[in-house]
């Protein structure tokens, strides 16, 4: 059977089945051709190849079939009752064909299958609506699943290839996965607009001695970085008094009034907390960020055009 469905091969036919009764995709297409048109010429036109591919296609697929398909009456070509009792399942497989070719497109155009994201909670709430709102414009047949989850495990999904890509913040040690830059950012501190840091341009951790201070677990990425930053600065590091889960579930804990925040300044491109104020945090704690994929993995375009959106939505903010 022919590897494809496309246009017939110019003035060459295959020759009849060994077997005598199996038709050929070529010849199938013929018939179906000639049946839709209602002659030999319109079925060639259609097909673009020329009325004696088609006349050999309609003389072999009637000797496989031992069946007359067409005859002459009154100078037209009439279709015999037996290929038009064969003219549903015609149509039926050719708009089979016609669906595989239009998802073989949308595939190679990104705009079809499915597309896993895993990253961690704050990123989910920081990068992903806008760049899955730019993705979706382009690809809305695409079904985006997104896995939120601590830095580790999402790096440990894309290197196990249960996800098409992750954002994560670096470092990356594991070997499984391929690495690329996508932005730089650095911690915050987040308090209410009328807070009496809020006038000040940096934030310190003496400053932070009076208010119950919110911030990432010190076995997260960030909390690592926080720590890390602040001993390298020789300064000692803030005491947290409420662990979050995200950089969002602490800005939404300032927001009710509970403390202030440390957190990844990327919450600011949200642009959902009118009432919180963005402070740089001293000494400078700054955050890299990359996309990750699985090594030795071909990418679909889905993959490719959704980092192309990500990063343009990051260009844009």
């Amino acid at each position: 059977m022919p590897a494809a469905a496309g246009k017939m091969t110019r003035g060459i036919m295959p020759a009849p089945s060994a077997r005598g009764s199996a038709m050929t995709l070529k010849q199938l297409e013929a018939l179906h051709a000639i049946l839709k048109t209602g002659s030999i010429t319109g079925a060639a036109h259609s097909l673009h190849v020329t009325q004696p591919a088609i006349s050999a296609a309609l003389k072999y697929a009637e000797q496989d079939l031992k069946l007359k398909l067409f005859e002459r009456i009154g100078g037209k070509l009439q279709a015999t009752p037996e290929a038009l009792a064969m003219q549903p399942d015609l149509e039926e497989i050719f708009e089979r064909v016609d669906t595989l070719q239009r998802t073989a497109r949308n595939l190679r155009d990104g705009r079809a299958g499915q597309l896993v994201i895993a990253t961690s909670p704050t990123l989910v709430d920081a990068l992903l609506p806008r760049a899955i709102a730019l993705f979706r414009q382009h690809s809305p047949a695409v079904n985006v699943i997104v896995h939120s989850l601590p830095t580790p495990l999402a790096v440990e999904r894309v290197a196990r290839r249960e996800a098409d890509l992750g954002i994560v913040y670096a470092p990356i040690a594991d070997s499984g996965v391929d690495s690329e830059a996508l932005m730089h950012t650095e911690m915050a501190c987040v308090v209410p607009v009328g807070h009496a840091l809020a006038k000040k341009r940096q934030i310190g951790p003496a400053d932070l001695t009076g208010d119950a201070v919110i911030s990432l677990g010190a076995s997260t990425r960030l909390g690592l970085l926080i720590n890390e930053g602040c001993h390298k600065a020789g300064v000692a590091g803030p005491q947290i008094a409420i662990e979050a889960s995200s950089s969002h579930a602490a800005c939404l804990m300032v927001s009710e009034g509970v403390g202030i925040a440390l957190v990844d300044r990327l919450m600011s491109i949200s642009q959902k907390f009118d009432d919180l104020k963005f402070i740089a945090f001293k000494p400078r704690i700054r955050v890299s960020l990359r996309l990750i994929f699985p090594r030795d993995r071909s990418r679909s375009r889905a993959t490719l055009q959704f980092a192309t959106q990500l990063r343009h939505s990051l260009a844009v903010a």
